[in-house]
């Protein structure tokens, strides 16, 4: 009885502790050396190594021919006084998602170091295997698994990795309009603070 009991009751954590990592409209997930962190609250701290880590987030394709225009929206920033203000506000009205202020960046599989700045944001898309600033990685239902590596940071045009970041601490505000209506909604935007350990 009591081994029954065992391995219904691993059985049962097992399935919670892969349930709680699913990705879904709601969370984000952060990944590191196999290890999952669930980004679902608006504002969440969290530590990591100085290392590469990605974030995944579920998202459909870019296709500029219909007129579906789905891309994630990340802002870099070392500011520690940035909070995560912008609910319900229009993309027109928040100076660094303003139309113009994306970064160009070309993508590259193999390293990637976005710009750390306010000024502007990391406009995040996949448009087709030829074209696209995020790796496609999956499907869940009706929706695609994106991830976006990330080795370091931008800074005045240097290539930082995070080995050799000096700030400690990183604020990523990351943004999906799932819906196309041009708006931050409820559940379409976290705040990632990071401690990088030492």
């Amino acid at each position: 009885m009591n081994k029954l009991l065992l391995t219904v009751g691993l059985s049962l954590c097992s399935w919670v502790l892969t349930h709680a990592q699913e990705i879904t409209t709601n969370n984000i997930l952060v990944k590191q050396d196999g290890k999952t962190i669930v980004i679902d609250q608006k504002t969440q701290d969290i530590t990591l190594k100085p290392a590469r880590f990605s974030i995944e987030f579920l998202n459909k394709p870019y296709d500029d021919k219909k007129n579906l225009f789905y891309a994630a929206k990340a802002v870099l920033t070392d500011n520690s006084q940035f909070v995560n203000e912008y609910e319900s506000m229009s993309f027109d009205d928040i100076e660094f998602f303003s139309p113009g202020t994306g970064f160009a960046a070309s993508f590259d599989q193999n390293k990637v170091f976005p710009n750390l700045s306010e000024e502007g944001h990391q406009y995040l898309y996949y448009a087709s295997n030829s074209d696209h600033r995020i790796n496609k990685i999956g499907k869940k239902n009706e929706w695609d698994i994106y991830q976006w590596n990330l080795d370091g940071v931008t800074i005045d045009e240097d290539e930082i990795p995070w080995s050799q970041y000096r700030i400690g601490e990183l604020y990523i505000y990351f943004v999906v309009d799932q819906n196309l209506n041009n708006t931050i909604d409820p559940n379409e935007h976290h705040l990632i603070r990071i401690t990088f350990k030492k």
